[in-house]
């Protein structure tokens, strides 16, 4: 750079070299001066990702998601610059309180749109992080298929692993499901669930109160539904927690909970979900099915458990690890 200060790959590499030794400022310092050359796909790519690294907050990671776009700006087909702004779209989503749920929707679109990239089909870092986005919004097939690609990519990452630990639980699931259907009368609720259930308080007059299969697809905004819990599930994971509910009508589903402490929910509470997310899963895996009702919850503020609401030391923050490898 002392040669030819106007040399944006110089910049480039000598940026690069003082990241590796850990002064992440100077690094920094070098993008920005190669920057001010003149715009460079590679310099704001390597910027959002360096960005994304200081982050300690919400502001830090929204220059990353900047500089992420401004390279796709300059070269739509980069998937590297793609890449950057999924990574950087999801670690926004948890640095802002993970409520907004249209960052991963929009990060999910960012990885599509980086495996157009033939550069980048061989990367399994790329298919291992969309899996994980895709496990942690529930979408299984996907997650698995992203799994499975990346496995096959790269067979010492744990995508493997990862893999046996969704179908562990699907099965767990399916298996309670076939369970319940073929054993009606040693599971089936009691006749006063449905009265025990409708005595429970809402403390929210804005809220309507429904039964899980009045519920839409995706967000229930002012909806509240309220189920017995009759078992919790075990699974190798520490968070989501999984629990099998009963409602009113005698329907059961599937409730999983975020950002809250296991032992706030027990077998035999009533629980009742606000602003539930629904989805009704229906989807095969080597040739195997998987069908179930499934409401997720992500905030403390979102339960009450026996018509009252969980104190503060129940929650805990979300949070999920991509992998970069290469």
């Amino acid at each position: 750079v002392k040669l030819n200060p106007s040399n944006s790959d110089a910049w480039l590499c000598l940026g690069n070299c003082i990241w590796k030794k850990g002064d992440l400022a100077s690094a920094k310092n070098c993008f920005t001066l190669g920057l001010s050359k003149g715009p460079n796909k590679q310099l704001l790519c390597h910027l959002s990702m360096l960005e994304r690294t200081m982050a300690r907050g919400e502001f830090l990671v929204d220059d990353s998601i900047k500089h992420a776009k401004e390279a796709i700006a300059l070269d739509v087909m980069d998937g590297r610059s793609w890449y950057s702004l999924a990574i950087s779209l999801v670690t926004s989503f948890f640095a802002s309180g993970a409520w907004n749920r249209k960052k991963l929707v929009e990060s999910l679109k960012a990885y599509q749109q980086a495996e157009k990239d033939v550069r980048m089909t061989s990367n399994p870092d790329l298919y291992y992080n969309s899996a994980i986005v895709n496990r942690y919004m529930e979408n299984y097939d996907r997650a698995l298929s992203g799994f499975e690609a990346a496995a096959l990519k790269d067979p010492s990452l744990n995508a493997s692993r990862e893999i046996d630990r969704i179908v562990q639980l699907l099965d767990k699931i399916q298996t309670l499901n076939l369970y319940v259907i073929a054993s009606q009368i040693k599971v089936k609720p009691p006749a006063s669930l449905a009265s025990s259930l409708a005595s429970v308080t809402l403390h929210h007059p804005s809220y309507v109160r429904k039964n899980v299969d009045d519920l839409s697809n995706g967000l229930n905004k002012t909806i509240a539904i309220v189920g017995k819990v009759i078992l919790y599930l075990k699974h190798d994971d520490t968070a989501p927690f999984y629990y099998r509910l009963w409602d009113s009508s005698q329907t059961s589903y599937i409730l999983s909970v975020y950002g809250i402490k296991s032992e706030a929910i027990k077998e035999g509470d009533q629980v009742t979900t606000m602003d539930p997310y629904f989805q009704y899963v229906d989807f095969s895996w080597k040739e195997k099915l998987y069908e179930f009702r499934s409401v997720r919850v992500d905030f403390l503020e979102q339960v009450l458990v026996n018509g009252k609401p969980l104190p503060p030391e129940y929650s805990v923050r979300t949070s999920i690890y991509t992998q970069i490898k290469s």
